[in-house]
This record gives structure tokens, sequence and C-alpha cells, in this order.
């Protein structure tokens, strides 16, 4: 089994990173030794250690910690079910934007996870449910079924010079109700459970993604060692998994 590693940083890699898993015998030639050092491993199967060419992703989720459904509004908690370091690697400036963009506001943090309050009609009427941000919208809460979940919610946008039907396909978009529609004031129907699979969705595709573009690392040490050794080096498997670095533990 052979590993190709990034014999320096370039690009979106970094120094040490195992880009590649192949078959021992694989020639290693060409343009290859400009940008890799080669790793072999003697009978060894490539299939055991194919993970270790994988990138590294997050993997948010959010869980209900408290409620108030007469106002309808709850504490939830972000964590993440792959690794307790998602959250810090993500970064809690970037957290604290995502959340505030829902109209929610942080309570507390740690390393592993945050908290944060967030009400359903202020997340209805938010930049992140709508995706787009007119600060002149006026908003007005008309009622709230506490039992339904329903807001029934009016936009008045005569203060901006679109078209009338506008706003009218952002409310079709997100499958909402809509009550009336006239004098660029539009009335709505909208409930917790709608914010519930936005919110959901917009975590996955804001927060979730890839931290780097490889997950495990040889050290840089050893990567001068390989490359004073002409780039090539043979050890075996208990000397690769004691060298090799799982970037989500650090």
């Amino acid at each position: 089994m052979q590993l190709l590693v990034m014999k320096a940083d370039r690009g979106i890699h970094t120094k040490g990173d195992i880009v590649e898993i192949r078959a021992s015998g694989t020639p290693f030639g060409g343009k290859e030794p400009n940008s890799f050092v080669l790793v072999e491993v003697l009978g060894v199967p490539m299939a055991n250690y194919e993970k270790y060419s994988l990138a590294y992703n997050t993997e948010i989720d959010f869980s209900v910690v408290a409620s108030d459904l007469i106002n309808d509004k709850f504490r939830l908690k972000l964590y993440s079910p792959l690794s307790d370091t998602c959250l810090a690697k993500i970064g809690l400036e970037a957290i604290t934007w995502f959340v505030n963009s829902w109209g929610g506001v942080i309570h507390s943090n740690t390393a592993s996870e945050v908290l944060f309050d967030i009400g359903i009609y202020e997340a209805l009427v938010s930049p992140a449910f709508w995706e787009l941000d007119f600060p002149s919208l006026e908003y007005t809460e008309l009622e709230y079924n506490q039992t339904t979940g329903i807001h029934r919610i009016s936009v008045d946008y005569s203060s901006i010079s679109n078209n009338p039907t506008y706003i009218e396909k952002y409310v079709v978009g997100r499958k909402l109700t809509i009550v009336s529609h006239s004098d660029r004031v539009l009335v709505y129907d909208a409930d917790r459970l709608t914010v519930n699979a936005e919110l959901e969705a917009d975590i996955k595709q804001k927060t979730e993604g890839m931290i780097a573009r490889r997950r495990y690392c040889l050290p840089e040490n050893i990567v001068d060692v390989i490359i004073n050794a002409d780039g090539t080096y043979i050890t075996d498997e208990t000397t690769l998994l004691n060298y090799v670095t799982d970037k989500s533990n650090g």
C-alpha cells in the first residue's frame, strides 16, 4: 500500500496531507515527485487505509433545550455528533453571525456546543429565512395560534420599487399560505414547523462542509525526513500509525 503525501503547502492542501491511497507497486514518477513524497507499507491492503485520504467535514445538528410556547420561543443547542472540535473549528464568530441572521441570540457556548435563543416570529421575518435583506420592509404579527403554531404576518413593502409580485414569489417559494395581497401589503400564514425545516436546511448548507482539504496528515518533520531520503520511505504499519495525525483531534 502506498500513500501520496504533500511535499509542501500548495493551493488548498498543506504540507503532510495524505491525498491518495493506492496499491503497492504503482509507479512514482513523472511530475509526482515535484509535489509529493511517497510512503510505502509492504503487505498491507490499500482498502484498510482508504479513509486516510478523506476530506475533513463538519456535521452540525441542533436540539431543543427549552421552550416557551406561549410566546413561541425556544432555546436550541448546536452541537456536532461527529466531533467535539467541529464547532471550535468553524469559529464562534461565524456561528454568531449565523444565529443572528435568523433573529437569534447566543446564550452561552463551550468548545463542543452553543446554546442560542430564537423566536419563531423573529425567525419568520429574518434575512436568513427569506434569503434577502430589505431593512425597510415592515412586518407585523397579526395573530398567533399556540396550538397550531401558526403565525399570521403582514409585510408592507411599499417602500421598495420592485414589482408588486416581488415579495409574493418568496412567500410561495417558502410554501407559505397567502391570506391576502393588495396595495403592496401581503398577509400570509406560517408555522414553527416551517422554521424548523428551513433552519435545519440552512445549518447543513452554511455550517457543514469541509474544514480541511484532507483530514489525515503526517507531521512536517517526518515529511522533511522523507524529502531528505530522496522522497520515498518504506515503513511498517505500526510506525505509520504512530505518525498519522487526525486533524479533527486538534
